[in-house]
């Protein structure tokens, strides 16, 4: 990867004076380490990108690389990122952070031979400057891609068929990945019709050669790790294991009441035992303490931290707990009943917090002193409504 060799030598005079948190300036130098935080406008009309120093005092530069649409989602490169724009554009766009607000290319997720009306890509998953996975929400396929490729034809190098997982349709409804231990794992909604009516699943695939992994080689059913909750979001790393963390927050019922199902928690996956433990139930319509999980994180082997809320639209509460144990979550002081959306953990191992609020939206970094969060910055203006947040890291020669 290109490093910013030139930039960087100038950025201690000039990084004050051009990066202003107002700044839309895009001219101006970018910092060494940078969060990358996916915007929106507060009526969906319209997105952009945030940069945002990832160390004090976190100057941010706001409304770069402006869109059209405001569904879609950050994931770093190193010393470059990506926007992903979902439902209706279907689009990944790579920048530089040289020039963070002009995309080095534009290539579609569409693939006119398998009949994906609206590929709808959820996440992209970077294995290596010429390697990545690209999941399709829309679609039973998910893509390998170059995402170093000069040509669109270039791009997509292979896929990987996920459809036997929903008979309904053939699309598996593909929503979230993580790359763990030299495999790539991909949860899956299994929707029908947007309804919540079967458990999720997670496909397991070995990224030296892209193929299935069979999980349960004893039965002849599905070959991933069935969860025992419905409509997986996100998914989390536990640090110091190859154990990740799935967040379902239990989808909704079909047409015509659409009514929240209380079929989420979360759940522990052991990548040895390729096997599946709920670590905490979302309850049900009577009794639900957590409501409605909404992400996830974890910045240590013992401390993660997740989201919830009482349903769609609704005020979060931040939680941390231990990601090994069924110890009762602790809510952060601060963060309760307050508008919230994701999580991230810097290279600090800092987490920040995106604030949705319609008329203060932005960011919040918590660090952990003598067991009790800190709070490094209340509130870092992004202008616009953060969506997610992702971290570049520019090698420095």
């Amino acid at each position: 990867m290109k490093t910013l060799r030139t930039c960087l030598l100038l950025l201690p005079a000039m990084l004050l004076a051009a990066c202003d948190g107002g700044s839309n300036a895009n001219d101006a130098p970018l910092f060494a380490d940078s969060a990358v935080i996916a915007t929106r406008a507060t009526n969906y009309s319209s997105g952009a990108v945030s940069l945002v120093a990832a160390s004090a005092p976190f100057t941010a530069r706001n409304s770069v690389a402006a869109s059209a649409t405001s569904d879609l989602f950050v994931r770093s490169g190193g010393d470059h990122y990506f926007v992903v724009k979902r439902f209706d554009t279907n689009q990944v766009l790579r920048y530089a952070a040289s020039n963070p607000a002009t995309p080095v290319y534009t290539y579609s997720t569409q693939d006119a031979t398998d009949g994906t009306a609206q590929s709808n890509p959820s996440d992209l998953l970077i294995v290596s400057d010429t390697k990545a996975y690209l999941l399709r929400y829309g679609s039973g396929k998910l893509w390998i891609v170059n995402p170093s490729a000069t040509t669109e034809a270039a791009f997509k190098i292979g896929e990987i068929d996920l459809s036997a997982y929903d008979t309904f349709d053939g699309v598996p409804e593909m929503t979230a990945g993580i790359v763990r231990n030299g495999r790539l794992y991909v949860a899956m909604q299994r929707l029908e019709s947007f309804a919540s009516v079967k458990t999720g699943y997670i496909a397991v695939i070995d990224i030296a050669t892209n193929t299935e992994i069979d999980t349960q080689p004893a039965t002849d059913g599905l070959k991933g790790i069935e969860l025992p909750v419905r409509d997986p979001v996100s998914l989390a790393g536990i640090p110091g294991s190859n154990n990740i963390l799935v967040l379902a927050d239990g989808g909704y019922s079909g047409a015509p009441d659409y009514a929240q199902l209380y079929e989420g928690g979360i759940v522990r996956i052991d990548t040895a035992a390729n096997s599946a433990t709920l670590v905490f139930d979302d309850g049900d319509a009577t009794t639900h303490p957590f409501d409605f999980f909404a992400d996830i994180a974890t910045v240590t082997s013992d401390r993660a931290y997740f989201i919830s809320s009482t349903g769609f639209g609704a005020a979060q509460t931040l939680y941390r707990f231990n990601p090994n144990t069924s110890a009762a979550p602790v809510a952060v002081p601060g963060f309760q009943a307050v508008a919230m959306g994701s999580l991230a953990v810097d290279p600090n191992g800092k987490l920040w917090v995106t604030r949705t609020s319609s008329t203060q939206p932005g960011v919040s970094i918590l660090g952990f002193t003598s067991g009790a969060e800190t709070v490094d910055a209340s509130l870092i203006d992004t202008v616009l409504t953060p969506i997610n947040i992702d971290f570049i890291t520019v090698p420095v020669l």
